[in-house]
């Protein structure tokens, strides 16, 4: 593998694994929700 293609591999799996863990502590820490169901706007057929 040239020095090039190292390091586009290992900034593609950098990028991916932070994305990942972006995402999870995103719906990890998000507010817990109340349990209620809202009613979608009437423009939505609510």
């Amino acid at each position: 593998m040239t020095t090039f293609g190292f390091v586009f591999m290992v900034t593609s799996l950098v990028f991916v694994w932070g994305l990942t863990f972006w995402c999870f502590k995103k719906v990890l820490t998000a507010p817990a929700d109340d349990g209620h169901l809202t009613k979608p706007p009437d423009s939505l057929g609510g």
